[in-house]
């Protein structure tokens, strides 16, 4: 039987972000989406960049919105199911 491989992601699967902007002191802002994604527009409203929940730098720009990524977690096995012994 195949493993079910799950995807890393700053919340639950479900879960949507409110969307937020923040000004930036440079000029431009910081929007997050409700996917969870960051984008980085310039003051013309161009988007300069986007940074993807999964990726590396996310979790540097998330904290200026007040997120903190959360590792992974694991669902543990069910106690209710026996394990077969091999000998």
């Amino acid at each position: 039987m195949a493993r079910e491989v799950r995807q890393k992601r700053p919340t639950a699967p479900g879960h949507r972000f409110k969307r937020r902007e923040i000004e930036l002191v440079e000029g431009g802002k910081l929007v997050l989406h409700t996917d969870g994604s960051i984008g980085q527009v310039d003051g013309e409203g161009v988007v300069k960049h986007t940074w993807a929940a999964d990726d590396p730098e996310w979790a540097r720009h998330a904290m200026r919105f007040g997120l903190l990524p959360q590792p992974s977690t694991v669902v543990p096995p069910d106690s209710r199911v026996r394990a077969s012994k091999t000998v």
